[in-house]
């Protein structure tokens, strides 16, 4: 890809590596990891060069942890006999594994439940350790579990031993945010607080209890409120998922901002001449355009949600085209571009390739120059493709700290500027929030890569403006109310349950911004 050469790059044995594009006094480098054995894919995550004397650069490498929970619960009920399930707060693998019914025999344990495989192991009485063997990803693995002790359980509750909660102003560190009381800005702290505890006391264990794990806060350009729970920090980047989908129609406009030779009515494939000739050639490509890859409307069979056509699952599984770009370009088409809308996400992800061609910059090294570092964030990491792409994947999966992603909130309701420097043109804001189509099966409707729905607040209607991910990755904007409001959650494919946090959690909180009647 045009942009992603050019790099001086430091490779490592254990397959990491250093690119530095801008050796010179401030640039930004990117530490990319490997792959990890447990299937975790490559990431980038920026590494903030100095100037140290003597013609060097010295920087901090901060890489993306890979942290595991995984806790059995097991419990008698008076008429289901024992049960069984996984509580898991980083990747909800038990929302897979399901509820069991335990079965024993001497040392030998069966974990069954109707019409799937059972979980087997071993008990050992004298270690009082029980190993399963569990099949969470590609393989079956062997997991030893252990009686949980009173650190090792940190994790497993919203917060272990407390179920009052307190408020605490939000700490102030470098990362731009000033912050201020409920009070300051005119916010009902009992509201709040409301939810609070409800987070703190709804989290009884159960396969389907909610997890969620920060909920950020910010009225009037300050941030109110920022807590964390089950083992998560401030400091801590959260997998925010499809939310991400926003970020990549930011990046559009951003180009469109510096210059590129890109609009919303540029057509795609003349883009892409190197890829040619296509499989599934159709004259109707000929007009599918950006704005139909940013509304989901290009017309593709392809649709994440469904089983008619195939969607981001069977690209990412499938071994015969690596270049998820070229996949993205031969699928059939299933309607004329912008008469309907699925959910899919290579479209999104083909944004990236576009955004890269035309800025002649690598999608990491330019989210970092025009968003990241004017924006004061810190840690996060950028999903990497594999080669021939080998670059950032647009669709979802990056990790950020809940409070750097809700700044991306805070542009909408403060014309597109961060203190002052103007990340993103106004009206490109306004453009996408606009409601153009409808997906089908998603609440509301989608803009530019941006879901636009009401919501029921205090008994009135008001405009939300949401980027949503699986699991409960949810940035809500109500410009009326001068408001942002970030959940970060780990209910990972259980939308039954987060789904309740945009009808339900959302509005109660954005109620403390509204007196009562």
């Amino acid at each position: 890809m045009p942009g992603a050469s050019g790099a001086v790059r430091f490779a490592f044995a254990d397959g990491s590596e250093l690119r530095v594009r801008e050796p010179a006094g401030g640039a930004v480098a990117q530490w990319v990891q490997p792959k990890t054995a447990d299937g975790e894919p490559r990431y980038a995550s920026p590494v903030r060069l100095r100037a140290a004397g003597g013609g060097t650069l010295r920087g901090a490498i901060r890489p993306l942890l890979h942290v595991e929970h995984l806790f059995l619960v097991v419990r008698t009920a008076e008429t289901a006999g024992t049960q069984a399930f996984i509580r898991n707060p980083e990747h909800n693998y038990g929302a897979y594994v399901g509820l069991r019914t335990v079965k024993r025999d001497g040392a030998r344990v069966r974990l069954t439940r109707p019409e799937k495989a059972d979980v087997t192991g071993r008990y050992d009485a004298r270690k009082n350790t029980l190993t399963l063997s569990l099949r969470l990803g590609d393989a079956p693995e062997t997991f030893t579990f252990t009686r949980a002790t009173e650190s090792s359980a940190a994790a497993f509750y919203a917060r272990r031993g407390v179920d009052t909660y307190a408020y605490r102003k939000p700490s102030e560190d470098d990362d731009g945010w000033q912050t201020a009381s409920p009070a300051d800005v005119r916010l009902d702290e009992r509201k709040i607080a409301a939810v609070m505890n409800e987070i703190l006391r709804g989290g009884t264990p159960s396969l389907r209890a909610p997890y969620i794990q920060s909920v950020q806060i910010a009225r009037h350009g300050k941030l109110v409120l920022d807590e964390y729970f089950y083992g998560f920090g401030a400091d801590r980047p959260h997998d925010v998922r499809s939310a991400g989908k926003s970020v990549a129609t930011l990046l559009v406009g951003r180009a469109i901002q510096d210059g590129a030779p890109l609009s919303p009515q540029t057509p795609v494939y003349p883009l892409f001449t190197e890829y040619a000739p296509f499989a599934h050639d159709d004259p109707r490509k000929a007009s599918i355009t950006v704005e139909h890859l940013m509304t989901m409307s290009a017309g593709y069979a392809c649709d994440d949600n469904g089983d008619q056509w195939p969607g981001e699952k069977a690209m990412q599984s499938q071994t015969a085209q690596p270049d998820w770009y070229k996949w993205t370009l031969e699928l059939p088409m299933a309607f004329d571009p912008g008469t309907k809308a699925y959910y899919c996400s290579p479209e999104i992800n083909l944004l990236g390739a576009i955004v890269q061609k035309t800025t002649r910059a690598w999608l990491p090294d330019y989210f970092a120059k025009k968003f990241a570092v004017p924006m004061q964030f810190g840690r996060y990491a950028m999903w990497l493709t594999e080669p021939p792409t080998d670059t950032a994947y647009m669709a979802g999966g990056d990790y950020f700290r809940p409070r750097d992603f809700l700044k991306f909130g805070q542009l909408f309701l403060d014309g597109g500027r961060w203190h002052g420097v103007q990340i993103v043109d106004a009206r490109w804001l306004e453009e996408s929030a606009k409601p153009r189509t409808a997906i089908e099966g998603e609440i509301g409707r989608y803009g530019y890569g941006w879901h636009v729905f009401d919501a029921t607040i205090g008994g009135r209607t008001y405009r939300a403006i949401n980027a949503g991910g699986n699991g409960g990755q949810l940035m809500t904007v109500i410009p009326e109310l001068d408001l942002a409001i970030m959940i970060t959650a780990g209910n990972y494919g259980q939308y039954p349950v987060w789904s309740k946090f945009i009808e339900r959690t959302i509005p109660d909180l954005a109620a403390a911004a509204v007196p009562d009647s």
